[in-house]
């Protein structure tokens, strides 16, 4: 390959790479959401933290310590296996001694270490030799902005150890370690706490649900009660778009949780199915209440279109109605103005008067015939 042909092969690469960090932009509206309401927020710094149970709980662990328990748990021989600890490494913020720590030290597979740093990705769940790579997806309300954030959340699940990769902080994770900590006997496999970060990060769905539920509401309040609020259809239409980005992540995650079902997975054990049933369960009350909501708030912007047109309708009436009225006045003004000789009427003593006076009445009967009609 020639020298300009490689300049521009890399320029575009470089184009796309660009391309998939635009937030917001409607150009590119088509790449999968994954931090598209969330710019405003601060990213964290780069770091990486571990935490494993021992015989006095769960504690957090120096990343040497960490990395000394994660090749122990390489040699597991299976979930069950408790001669392993279970170990949790998380990573904030990869950069690329991040990507460098994920794909040489922990040695996963560059494509998944690929999907960790540039993010964007579907809900997916892929098997790769000795462990599982999952993509899900945070959701909550930016109280700042009132809008609704989404946090792309990858994990690595092996038989003993539970890898997680952000952009940005997660609640959810703080949950789960709470709760680990105050049950640790309960955390026996990484099914366990596989299940514990999936329940949590759907279970935080349902503030959003309610979030875009008070917004529509209110929306639709304001509608019908006549309130004129500027920017209100502008306001219909950045919930929806919300919303539309929601229901994107909803659906692929829903498959990927009803796959976790299907399929024979090594740290599914029969025990946990009916919990991961539990979440899928959850998973089809979100995706149907979030259906609901959208079909709400199209029959909102319906309606907002239906009372601007008549608004307009009824702003055309009266203006209508006035026109007819002066052009009625005009026409005797118009009559008694033309330029001839012989007119009777301009040299009558009350003439003026008399043109004045019909101009009256004609405006009189013609406004309280309209005000019957309600035109006015």
């Amino acid at each position: 390959m020639s020298a300009a042909a490689r300049g521009r092969a890399e320029a575009r690469r470089a184009a796309e790479r660009d391309a998939l960090h635009l937030d917001g932009d409607p150009r590119h509206e088509s790449a999968f959401p994954s931090q598209a309401l969330e710019s405003a927020e601060p990213r964290e710094a780069s770091h990486i933290s571990c935490w494993t149970a021992g015989e006095t709980g769960v504690h957090a662990i120096p990343i040497e310590a960490g990395l000394e328990l994660f090749d122990a748990c390489q040699g597991a021989a299976s979930a069950d296996d408790t001669s392993a600890p279970l170990v949790w490494i998380d990573v904030a913020c990869p950069g690329e001694p991040e990507a460098e720590f994920l794909r040489d030290r922990l040695r996963f597979h560059p494509l998944a270490v690929e999907d960790c740093v540039r993010g964007r990705q579907r809900p997916k769940l892929d098997r790769y030799p000795g462990y599982f790579f999952l993509v899900m997806y945070a959701a909550a309300v930016n109280p700042a902005r009132e809008r609704m954030a989404l946090h792309e959340v990858h994990l690595f699940l092996g038989r003993r150890y539970l890898v997680t990769v952000h952009d940005h902080k997660v609640a959810e994770f703080g949950e789960v370690l709470a709760r680990w900590r105050a049950e640790p006997a309960a955390f026996r496999t990484v099914g366990v706490l596989a299940h514990a970060v999936m329940d949590t990060i759907v279970d935080h769905y349902f503030p959003v649900i309610d979030h875009f539920s008070d917004r529509v509401e209110e929306m639709e309040a304001g509608i019908f009660e006549g309130r004129r609020e500027q920017g209100g259809l502008e306001q219909l239409l950045n919930v929806r778009r919300e919303m539309t980005l929601f229901r994107k992540v909803l659906g692929p995650q829903r498959d990927v949780v009803s796959t976790l079902l299907r399929r024979d997975l090594p740290f599914l054990s029969a025990d946990l199915t009916l919990y991961f049933q539990d979440v899928h369960d959850h998973m089809m009350r979100v995706v149907e209440e979030i259906d609901t909501l959208r079909d709400l708030l199209t029959g909102a912007m319906e309606a907002q279109l239906s009372v601007t047109s008549n608004q307009l309708n009824i702003t055309m009436r009266v203006m209508a109605a006035w026109s007819i009225i002066l052009m009625a006045m005009a026409l005797v003004a118009g009559i008694y103005g033309m330029n001839f000789h012989i007119m009777p009427e301009l040299a009558w003593r009350w003439g003026y008067e008399w043109a004045l006076g019909m101009m009256l009445a004609l405006g009189a009967v013609l406004l309280l015939y309209f005000k019957r009609q309600h035109w006015v």
